[in-house]
C-alpha cells in the first residue's frame, strides 16, 4: 500500500472543474469498495500489453504502474503529445476492463469489481475509478440518444483531453471512441457550469464541456436501485430511493417520473400529479422520459454470455452499427480485419446465429 499512499497523498487532480486532494473522496463513487480490495482485485485481473511507451514501467502491480504512469502525464508539456499518449492509454484501459469484466446487470461499483460483471454504468464507473488512478481527467456522461437514434436509458465515460478534446468511451456499444447523438453532462457558458442535455453538435460551441458530477452518477445508481423496488413493488423503498436522487440530481426528469409511478401505486395521487408534472415540463424532459431498453442493445449482454470471442465481438459491433451508429458493409468490415470477404461472413453468421437463434443454425 506504500505506493498506493504515494499515489493518493502527493497528486492534485482536476475534476468536476474544481481542484480536490486525491485521497478517497475523489474516487469517486458512492458505491465504491475500500481502496485496499481495490487494489487486491485489479492486481489480480489479466493485463493486455502495454503501450510501447510504457513497457520499460515492468511488471509491478497494477497501482504501481499507474502511479508512474500518471506522473508521467503531469510532467508532460506537449499538448499534442500528451493526448497521443492519452488516447493508447485509454485503449490499454479499455482493453484492460474488458479483459475482465464481462457485460451483465450489475451496476454497484464494488460488485462490479467482485462478480467481473457490469451495466453500461458499472462499466462507466469503474472506467472513471481506473481512469483516474492513471492520470486522466476521466467522468461519467447520461446518453439520452445513442449514435444511431435509439432514445435510450445509457451510460457511458467522457474523457477530457488537452486542448479542449474529449472523448466518449462506451464499453457496453464496443467503442473506445463513440459519437453518441445527445449527451447529458456538464458545460461551460459565460463562465457558469451547469448541466444540459445537448446534441452533439452543440458542444462544440461551448466554452467547455465536462463529464458529470460525481454526486449526479450517486443518483443514477439510486434511481436503479429505485428501479429495483419498483420492480419488486416496494414502493416506499423506491421512494426513498428517487427522493434522494433528486436531491443529489434534480434537473433529471426520469427520476421525478419514476417517483411519480411509485406515489401513484401508494394511492398519493396528489404527488403523483405534481411529480408527472415536473417531469414532463419541457421538451428536453420528454426525451428522457422516451427513453427505453432496445432489444437490439440488450442482445449485447449474449456476446460476452456465450463466449464469442474479442475479434468477433468487434467485427460484429461494426457490422450492425453499434461501434460508429451505421450498419458497416461487409466487405469494408473484411477489408478493415484483412479477412477475406467468406472468413467475414462466417464469422458474423456464427455471432447472429449465437444471438438470434440461442446457437441452433
Amino acid at each position: 500500500m506504500v505506493i498506493l499512499g504515494m499515489l493518493l497523498l502527493r497528486q492534485e487532480i482536476v475534476y468536476n472543474n474544481h481542484v480536490m486532494q486525491a485521497d478517497n473522496r475523489t474516487m469517486p463513487f458512492e458505491d465504491m469498495p475500500d481502496m485496499k480490495q481495490v487494489e487486491a482485485i485489479i492486481n489480480s485481473w489479466q493485463r493486455p500489453v502495454l503501450p510501447t511507451r510504457w513497457r520499460y514501467l515492468g511488471e509491478g502491480s497494477v497501482v504501481e504502474l499507474a502511479h508512474m504512469v500518471s506522473q508521467g502525464l503531469a510532467k508532460m508539456q506537449s499538448g499534442g503529445y500528451k493526448n497521443r499518449l492519452g488516447v493508447r492509454l485509454i485503449g490499454w484501459l479499455y482493453d484492460f476492463i474488458r479483459a475482465n469484466v464481462k457485460r451483465g446487470r450489475v451496476f454497484d461499483l464494488g460488485q462490479v469489481l467482485r462478480q467481473g460483471s457490469a451495466d453500461c454504468v458499472g462499466y462507466a464507473k469503474l472506467f472513471t475509478l481506473l481512469g483516474r488512478l492513471f492520470g486522466l481527467d476521466v467522468g461519467v456522461i447520461e446518453v439520452v440518444v445513442d449514435n444511431a437514434g435509439r432514445y435510450v436509458p445509457h451510460t457511458a465515460a467522457m474523457v477530457r483531453l488537452e486542448n479542449r478534446r474529449w472523448r466518449f468511451i462506451d464499453l457496453w456499444y464496443g467503442s473506445k471512441n463513440i459519437r453518441h447523438l445527445r449527451v447529458g453532462l456538464q458545460v461551460k457558458q459565460g463562465g457558469a457550469w451547469r448541466i444540459e442535455d445537448l446534441d452533439l453538435k452543440e458542444l462544440g460551441g461551448r466554452e467547455e464541456v465536462c463529464y458529470l458530477p460525481d454526486s449526479c452518477v450517486d443518483a443514477i445508481t439510486l434511481y436503479i436501485r429505485g428501479n429495483r423496488h419498483l420492480d419488486g413493488q416496494e414502493y416506499a423503498a423506491a421512494i426513498d430511493c428517487y427522493s434522494e436522487a433528486i436531491r443529489l440530481y434534480p434537473g433529471n426528469a426520469r427520476l421525478f417520473y419514476n417517483r411519480a409511478i411509485a406515489y401513484e401505486n401508494l394511492g398519493k395521487h396528489g404527488r403523483a400529479k405534481a411529480d408527472y408534472a415536473h417531469a414532463l415540463s419541457d421538451e428536453a424532459a420528454i426525451i428522457r422520459i422516451l427513453a427505453t431498453e432496445h432489444d437490439e442493445v440488450i442482445s449485447l449482454l449474449d456476446l460476452d454470455a456465450k463466449g464469442i470471442s474479442s475479434l468477433a465481438q468487434e467485427m460484429y459491433l461494426l457490422h450492425r452499427g453499434f461501434a460508429i451508429g451505421r450498419k458497416v458493409p461487409l466487405p469494408r468490415v473484411a477489408k478493415r480485419f484483412g479477412l477475406s470477404e467468406a472468413e467475414t461472413r462466417a464469422i458474423l453468421s456464427s455471432v447472429e446465429a449465437e444471438i438470434f437463434n440461442g446457437g441452433k443454425k
